[in-house]
C-alpha cells in the first residue's frame, strides 16, 4: 500500500486505464480485508488515493468513450459514401 500512497497525481494519470482499475481493486481487498490493527491514518490516506485514481479512471473512460463514439461516426461516413 506504501507505493499507492506515494503515488502523485501525475503518476495517475500517466497509467493505462487497466493499470488504474487494478490499483482500484488492490484497495478495495485492502479495505475488504481490514483487520483492527490497520493504521488509520494510512487508511484515510489510501482512501484519498483511491478517490484520486477513480477521478482519473472515469476521465479515461470518458476520453475514450468519445473517441470511439468519433470512430463509429467516421466509419458511418465512409460507410453511406460508399452505398
Amino acid at each position: 500500500m506504501e507505493e499507492i500512497i506515494k503515488l502523485t497525481k501525475k503518476d495517475i494519470e500517466k497509467m493505462k486505464f487497466k493499470e488504474q482499475i487494478a490499483l482500484l481493486e488492490e484497495i478495495n481487498d485492502y479495505f475488504q480485508n481490514a483487520t483492527e490493527e490497520n493504521d488509520i491514518e494510512n487508511a484515510l490516506e489510501i482512501y484519498k488515493k483511491a478517490l484520486d485514481i477513480l477521478t482519473y479512471a472515469r476521465k479515461k473512460l470518458t476520453t475514450i468513450k468519445e473517441e470511439k463514439k468519433q470512430i463509429d461516426e467516421k466509419y458511418e461516413e465512409i460507410k453511406n459514401s460508399i452505398e
